[in-house]
Parts: C-alpha cells; structure tokens; sequence
C-alpha cells in the first residue's frame, strides 16, 4: 500500500509540475502589439448594474475620460431592479459621450438578460462589457480596440485585478484572481481557453444578434462571459484573442467580508456543470482532481508517519512553482509580491477550492440580494 501511495504521490507532483510550467511559459509567449489605432469603429460599452449607486460615480468618471472619439463611444446601462437612488446619479452626470439608461422588465432579471437588453439596443458595430463596480484607465477603450484590429480577433478578453488592500482577505482574492487571469490567458495561449472575465470583454456584435447564446446554461447566474467566449472558440479559434496589456487593466473592486467572498466563489463554481468543450472539462476537473489529492496528502502521515517528508516535498514543490507563476503575473500588474501572506494562503488554498467547488454544484448562494439554486 505504501508503495502504491509513494507512486500516487510522484504522478502528483510531476503531472502538476509540468501543468504550472506549461502555464509560465505560455504566458510569456503571449503577443503584445503595439498600441497603434488606424481605426475607431463605433463601440457601444454595455454595463448591467443592481443597486450599485456608490460605484457609478466613478464608472461614468472613468467612462467620461476615456481616450476616444465620444462620438464613436456609446454607454448603455442596464437597470436590473435596483432599489437604490441611481437614476439620480445618472441624470446629474454630464458627459460626451451618448449615454442610455434601460431598465428590465417585471418578471426579467439577471445579468445574461441584461446583457441581452443592452446589446439589443446597442448601435455599436463593437461590443465591451464591464461591471458597474469597476474603473479603468483612459486608454481602455482604445487598447482593447486596437488588440483586436491588429489581431483580428472578433471577440478579445482582457486582464481584471482588484486595487491594493491591506487585509488577508484582499490578499486572498487577489492571489485567486492573479491565478485565475494568468492560468485563462496561458491556456488561451496553448489554444485551450477556458477562462475570461466579464469586467472586460470586447466582441463583434454580430457575434451575438440574434442568437441564443445561453441556450443550455439559462438556468446559471453565472457565466456570461465564458460561455460566450467558448461559443465564439467553437466557431472559429482566431477568433479569440487575449490583450495582454497595461492600459487594458480593469480594476474591480474585492468582496469585503468572507460570507460575502464565499457566495461569490459559490456562483462562480456554479457553472462548471454547464461547460459544453471536451478540453474546459477535463481542464476543470484536473484542477478540482490536483486540489483534493493535496488537501488530503497530510492524512496520509495517520496511513505513514514516513511518508511525513514526501509529503512536505510534494506540497513545497507546489507551493514554488505556483509563486513563480504568480510572481511572473504580479510582475505584469506591477504589484509586489507578499510571500508571508502568499504563504498562508497557499496551505489553505487546496481545500477553499474543494468546499467551494462542491458549494457552487450543490448549494444555493446568494447574491445581489437574491437566492440562486
């Protein structure tokens, strides 16, 4: 039995080792093209929001500063049955931009309905998606756009991060998103992706007019971004492109209480069931596969008490090469490296993805006020 475990533990080890490492270097083969608009079509940035009235201020700032031809920009938000007192918010603001606020029906609600709304009534040849918590830099807009003209690309995903914190819990989501951002872009790169975030999306529109594109994932809150981007993949692989640029980062603000983190974990995780490509499963369980085999590798010193330094190997090998990889990223934010707290989070880390993961497939979460199955 001993020797079975010791063999288990070494294919551990070595099918990890090489995952992360074909993940570093993916990452540093990713193209960078130089920020050269020859063009500015007509984008229209659709933005769902429910009750976000602290954060809109600041969106329509950072939308109203955006380095391109107001009259080439147009702002959509969509209402989802906030409470709050937004619509005052949105009138008082002044800008160059066109802007149109649209609300959800009675009886319609969620972000994929809203989306569907904004994009609808978009005028806009580009669509960009964001979330009404997020800023970004001047150069957005204009990054993004010019990533996809000089890749042809039809629909590009960009990097997302959360503003410097000081607190466990923001280091915590900040690895996890560093990770997250890193590991979809890489695995983009090695023609598999499977990740994307929708706080910072840019497509074609006539990839989604007048189609359903969640016809087998309605049911999920989650997943408007991904599921979109797999469905482009299907169609044509050029077509998706990742930017892999500075001025294209959106910055989204953290949970702030960990009931509040984990029900977003919770959501996220929900939509695994609903992944349709070969490659994001097998993708998606080799992940939740490597994180329960290490979260249950320090019982087996109850099995052992001599398997205790294979043990200790296995997890420090790990624990290495992910703080390269993160490194590598953080390096790419320009964000410092805090190993005390990387540390910490990195023996937890196996077990948050086990509970959360098991959480999002067969537990209801809550968010935005609401209760999802």
């Amino acid at each position: 039995m001993i020797e079975m475990i010791f063999i288990s533990l070494i294919l551990l080890v070595v099918s990890y080792a090489l995952g992360l490492m074909a993940l570093f270097f993916s990452w540093r083969k990713i193209k960078v093209y130089p920020d050269a608009l020859t063009a500015c079509p007509l984008v229209s940035v659709v933005i769902a929001f429910r009750n976000e009235v602290e954060h809109l201020p600041f969106l329509l700032q950072a939308l109203a500063e955006q380095d391109y031809p107001s009259e080439h920009l147009e702002i959509i938000l969509v209402n989802d049955h906030s409470d709050d007192r937004f619509e005052e918010i949105i009138k008082d603001y002044k800008g160059d931009f066109k802007l149109h606020l649209l609300s959800l029906s009675a009886g319609e609600y969620g972000k994929k309905k809203a989306l569907k709304v904004g994009i609808g009534a978009a005028q806009g040849t580009w669509i960009m998606t964001s979330d009404a918590d997020c800023v970004f830099g001047n150069m957005w807009v204009k990054t993004m756009m010019s990533h996809a003209l000089q890749s042809n690309a039809r629909f590009v995903f960009g990097p997302v991060a959360y503003p410097k914190r000081g607190s466990f819990l923001f280091d915590f989501q900040a690895v996890e998103l560093s990770s997250l951002i890193g590991s979809g872009a890489a695995l983009w790169q090695m023609n598999y992706p499977t990740m994307c975030n929708g706080a910072n999306l840019l497509y074609k529109k006539v990839l989604v007019s007048g189609q359903d594109l969640y016809l087998h994932n309605a049911h999920l809150a989650s997943g408007d971004d991904e599921f979109l981007m797999h469905e482009v993949f299907k169609g044509n692989p050029q077509d998706v492109s990742f930017v892999k640029d500075q001025s294209a980062v959106v910055l989204t603000e953290a949970c702030s209480s960990w009931s509040g983190f984990f029900q977003q974990r919770k959501r996220w995780a929900s939509k695994w069931g609903g992944y349709q490509l070969i490659h994001v499963k097998v993708i998606a369980f080799m992940v939740f596969l490597w994180n329960t085999c290490y979260a249950l590798l320090p019982f087996l010193i109850l099995v052992d008490q001599k398997l205790t330094l294979w043990i200790l190997i296995a997890y420090s090998i790990r624990i290495i090469l992910d703080g390269i990889f993160l490194l590598e990223i953080n390096r790419f934010y320009h964000k410092p490296f805090n190993l005390v707290s990387y540390l910490g989070i990195a023996m937890v880390y196996p077990y948050y993805v086990v509970v959360s993961a098991l959480a999002g497939r067969f537990g209801k979460y809550t968010w935005k006020g609401r209760s999802v199955n």
